[in-house]
């Protein structure tokens, strides 16, 4: 019955199970190419995924120093969309192995990130923009989302990988108010029990992201507000 249960919360919400990452600066950022984790790949360090990612498109030749070398991601994008220059013959053939060693090297080379991508357990990752229905999903939820599939795949083959994630308990049970006494017994307890055993197991770099990706509703504030004044009154009355 216990394990029943415990499956049954596992399954709450599943049309949620979403993290959505863009902007390199805000939450699930790292997951972006554009953020600022170097990786070291045949013996050379590229200061992005994006700068190793489009330096493949000209491999061997100048043009790949060059963008290796780029101040910034946004400048080795630019550099590699320049059709000016003579794209690699078999770039659609090999651009998705080439990404997904990228990613690799990330994960492998900045434990920070690995711990985040392993926290995701069995959520959906998507790379949510308008500005690429490829390797993000055109903003509408229909590209193709190979950059999120991609991490999944990495994420899935990690050593450690379980496919186990809580969502905030807000989302959960939205019926259920900050204190109610649903939150003492029956499912609302035991979901906060399996919560807080899944919390205890994440880094904290991945509970930073987390807890800043799913903020809370308004009374959700104010009810942590009134708990945290009851709490310092009862530091001062001791």
């Amino acid at each position: 019955m216990i394990e029943e249960n415990k499956k049954r919360m596992k399954e709450l919400k599943p049309e949620e199970r979403f993290i959505r990452f863009y902007e390199s600066n805000k939450p699930y950022g790292c997951f972006s190419n554009f953020a600022k984790y170097s990786i070291v790949i045949n013996n050379k360090e590229w200061a992005t995924n994006e700068h190793y990612f489009q330096a493949q498109k000209y491999v061997g030749t100048e043009y790949e120093e060059e963008i290796r070398l780029a101040s910034t991601p946004m400048e080795a994008a630019k550099l590699g969309r320049d059709r000016k220059k003579p794209l690699r013959n078999d770039w659609e053939e090999c651009k998705v192995q080439i990404m997904r060693d990228a990613i690799i090297a990330k994960v492998d080379q900045h434990e920070n990130i690995k711990s985040i991508l392993l926290s995701t357990g069995n959520c959906t990752i998507i790379e949510h923009t308008i500005n690429d229905s490829y390797w993000g999903d055109g903003a509408n939820f229909k590209g193709q989302n190979m950059l999120g599939k991609l991490l999944m795949e990495v994420r899935n083959s990690l050593e450690g990988y379980v496919p186990e994630f809580f969502l905030p308990q807000w989302i959960a049970f939205p019926e259920i108010l900050p204190f109610s006494i649903g939150w003492r017994m029956g499912a609302g307890e035991d979901y906060l029990m399996y919560l807080s055993e899944w919390r205890k197991k994440q880094t904290s770099e991945a509970l930073k992201e987390y807890d800043e990706y799913f903020t809370p509703p308004e009374e959700w504030i104010e009810a942590r507000k009134v708990r945290e004044a009851i709490k310092n009154k009862f530091k001062e009355e001791k």
